[in-house]
């Protein structure tokens, strides 16, 4: 597990422990200040991104590279505080069970980019997070709530559809925001990750785990290939198969859910000691 486990999961998951969804957390002044900052700040800080990479073409070292991850990691927390972690379909399922109220809202990361935000593939999870956005309409565009079995419903479509799940959190406090559904190079979180690397894993983390192809299985159909969003497949014209690189996989099982005959499964990745600390 990672640290935010060991922090946050009294011996699971973050995600997958009761108490950050707890109604017990709304008595905490310092919660509710860091939630208001996120709905107060995010859309304009979402407006700056392409400012931000203008003035990374001009960085030239490492030591500039990581003044900048740390000077947009205290961005993030003083203005938009929350970070989040790649989820598979399985563990989408544990989280939904676990969850109280849920409500779809409009995407900021599509607004960002001008896109049509109609289909509004961002979930908020009560209590903290959906309970306030309530008082930002402008940010929701209309909270349409749903129920657990909607919602179970509406993920198994955007899973089939290729979006990858990321479920997220408050930066300072382990209070659950929701569900992120989206793809690359779309969602900010997705593009910066995949751009930027392992750097900026304060903000977005790989999944507790990892892919695992079974080459002697695969057929060469390229579907897997096709799914994944995080350049960790390639296909091999000698071989005439799909090669992962484990290194960039970042866990979300798309690619296995798209193998016809099963030739990908995921693994816990501390169960991988090549990548048991790439998060």
């Amino acid at each position: 597990m990672c640290d935010w486990c060991l922090k946050h999961g009294d011996g699971k998951k973050w995600y997958l422990n009761v108490k950050n969804y707890s109604k017990e957390l709304l008595k905490d002044e310092a919660v509710i200040e860091s939630v208001i900052k996120y709905f107060q700040n995010t859309e304009n800080m979402a407006s700056m991104a392409p400012y931000m990479v203008e003035g990374l073409l001009s960085l030239r070292t490492d030591e500039e590279f990581e003044a900048m991850v740390e000077n947009v990691r205290r961005m993030i927390e003083e203005a938009s505080p929350h970070r989040g972690q790649v989820v598979p379909i399985e563990d989408v399922r544990e989280i939904i069970k676990l969850a109280g109220p849920m409500a779809r809202i409009a995407c900021a990361c599509r607004r960002m980019l001008r896109a049509s935000f109609d289909e509004k593939t961002c979930i908020l999870v009560g209590p903290a997070y959906l309970e306030y956005a309530k008082e930002w309409p402008d940010f929701t565009r209309g909270i349409e709530y749903l129920s657990k079995e909607e919602v179970l419903e509406l993920m198994e479509r955007f899973d089939e559809k290729g979006y990858v799940h990321t479920f997220w959190m408050d930066m300072s406090f382990p209070i659950v925001m929701g569900f992120c559904n989206c793809e690359y190079p779309t969602c900010a979180a997705l593009r910066y990750r995949r751009n930027l690397g392992d750097w900026f894993n304060f903000f977005l983390r790989k999944a507790e785990y990892v892919a695992v192809m079974d080459y002697d299985k695969c057929i060469g159909c390229g579907k897997c290939v096709v799914r994944c969003q995080f350049s960790a497949l390639t296909f091999s014209p000698y071989l005439e198969k799909a090669i992962l690189d484990m290194k960039k996989c970042f866990g979300c099982g798309l690619c296995r859910n798209a193998c016809p005959v099963g030739a990908i499964k995921l693994l816990p990745r501390t169960e991988v000691p090549a990548v048991r600390n790439l998060w």
